[in-house]
């Protein structure tokens, strides 16, 4: 009978210790899948293809995104991705620090830090040093006094988007009541820049002709990976090359 009690608590002592042992190398599968999918910043489609012409959409998009926020940070454009990429940093959340930065002289990786700590937008703006900066700017003052970080970031976005353009506020706003987001905006006032075409035409191929991004930029003489180029020469149509 001891022999039997003693067989079946070595049992109970391994299965506990498989359990225990699945459950950690579950968990360390789980981390490493976690950071690939942080660190990666992968696009399979990279050129527009006609077999597939939406393929390459999610590329022209964040290229061309990627690139205007490089060219507001006075960042390169590699750095830009590795913040959003390694260090996982949403998009909003990069837009509102970008913002700081940009009012308060303060480098982007340092405000980016602040937001490391468990603080919300509104406490970090509270407790910066320049408060009369701040405050004469209506947005800061809005998200320091509680605007969503949706929001900020989409009114932050439409300020940048606006001002690096020069085009009124009221165009972003008729872009973004067509159902458009800030990267597809982005995509459209530099590809009417390129092409001299109205934004509202390029919106109606996307919407109405059943035109893919990558396809309205390819026809325009823009190959998905040019547009980002554009960008960063902006405002000079001359880029090193269109490939």
């Amino acid at each position: 009978m001891t022999d039997f009690f003693n067989m079946r608590r070595y049992l109970l002592q391994a299965t506990l210790f498989l359990l225990v042992l699945v459950t950690f190398c579950m968990g360390q599968v789980y981390h490493a899948t976690a950071a690939g999918a942080i660190q990666c910043h992968c696009f399979n489609n990279r050129d527009y293809n006609p077999t597939e012409k939406f393929a390459a959409d999610a590329y022209i998009l964040a290229t061309s995104f990627n690139s205007l926020l490089a060219r507001l940070a006075g960042l390169p454009k590699k750095q830009i991705i590795m913040i959003r990429m390694n260090q996982g940093v949403a998009q909003d959340d990069l837009l509102i620090g970008l913002k700081i930065s940009r009012t308060t002289g303060q480098e982007l990786q340092q405000v980016l830090d602040l937001s490391r700590n468990d603080k919300t937008w509104a406490e970090i703006i509270a407790g910066l040093s320049l408060q009369e900066v701040v405050n004469e700017d209506k947005t800061l003052a809005e998200i320091k006094a509680g605007l969503p970080v949706r929001l900020a970031g989409t009114r932050v976005a439409d300020e940048m988007i606006a001002d690096f353009f020069r085009v009124p506020s009221g165009e972003i706003n008729k872009l973004r009541i067509s159902g458009l987001n800030e990267k597809e905006i982005t995509l459209i006032l530099i590809l009417k820049h390129v092409s001299e075409i109205q934004p509202e035409a390029l919106v109606d191929q996307y919407k109405n002709q059943g035109r893919s991004w990558s396809e309205i930029a390819y026809n325009l003489g823009v190959q998905p990976k040019a547009a980002g180029r554009y960008i960063l020469a902006y405002p000079s149509k001359n880029i090193a090359g269109n490939g």
